[in-house]
This record gives C-alpha cells, sequence and structure tokens, in this order.
C-alpha cells in the first residue's frame, strides 16, 4: 500500500459494517469522527501492527535471516504462573536499568532467582513474607514448603 502523498497517511479503501444496540448508536451519534474512533479502538484492543510484519501476518523473504539471527541471540524461560513462554534478552543485567520500574523489580527479581513471571502474572502474584520473591497467585504454600522448610524446621 502507498501512502498519500498530501496527508502522509495510509487510504482507508474498505468498508466495514457492525451492529449496536440503541445505547452505542446514541453515544456515537455524539462522536465527530466516528472511523477514527473505531480504528483507534480496534487497534488499542488487538495491540499495535507488528513491526516485523507490519500487520500482514506473514515476514518477507528477505526479512528472513536477520530474523533468524535475532532468535538466536533470544533464550527463553516459561512464565510460572501462566506457563508461557518469554523471551530473556543477553545482556540482561545492563538492559533493565532502562526499563520502567515494574519491569526492574520483575526481571532482578528473575535474575536472583532464575523464576520468570509475565507482567500479568507478576502484578496478580503473592509476595512471601519469608524472602520477599513474588510467586504465582496460588502456589505461595509451595513455595514456602519448596524453599522455606529447611529454615522453619
Amino acid at each position: 500500500m502507498r501512502k498519500n502523498q498530501q496527508s502522509g497517511k495510509m487510504p482507508k479503501d474498505q468498508v466495514m459494517a457492525f451492529k449496536v444496540d440503541a445505547k452505542l448508536a446514541e453515544l456515537l451519534a455524539s462522536v465527530k469522527n466516528k472511523s477514527e474512533l473505531i480504528r483507534d479502538a480496534v487497534y488499542a484492543y488487538l495491540g499495535h501492527l507488528c513491526p516485523l510484519c507490519e500487520g500482514k501476518g506473514t515476514i518477507p523473504a528477505n526479512r528472513s535471516h536477520e530474523i533468524e539471527l535475532l532468535l538466536k541471540q533470544l533464550e527463553f524461560a516459561t512464565c510460572g504462573g501462566c506457563h508461557t513462554a518469554l523471551p530473556v534478552m543477553p545482556r540482561l543485567r545492563k538492559l533493565v536499568k532502562t526499563m520502567p520500574k515494574p519491569d526492574q523489580l520483575r526481571l532482578t527479581e528473575f535474575e536472583k532467582t532464575g523464576e520468570l513471571l509475565c507482567a500479568d502474572c507478576f502484578e496478580k502474584a503473592d509476595q512471601c513474607d519469608t524472602c520477599g520473591q513474588h510467586v504465582p497467585h496460588g502456589k505461595l504454600s509451595s513455595h514456602l514448603a519448596r524453599r522455606h522448610a529447611a529454615v522453619k524446621a
């Protein structure tokens, strides 16, 4: 697709329609640019376009080699809460300092304990009173038995 040279925006060449209830129709009637609102809401809900495939769902053949090189640099660890595979970046210690505070805490804890939680599971996690580690919600008793049984015995 080519951008409109005057506005710099991608042309919108497909019309989509959907049904709404009376209350939503009334709310939308007060919106000046309904299309822009709906596009923004859909992107916010579904996430932003992938920088590699640009929303096409496929990676161009001429990019596959560089993507393979990037993937070979990553290590993967599994979230202790939801079991999602998460990439762990090389040189993590240097990068952690530049990340937002919640990620700094989460990844510093991973560095110390070797147990990784994704951002969502970390936010919902229980915190151990003994060691301060975040433990997937509902797994605190097994953490205490595994990590602190010798201390209490």
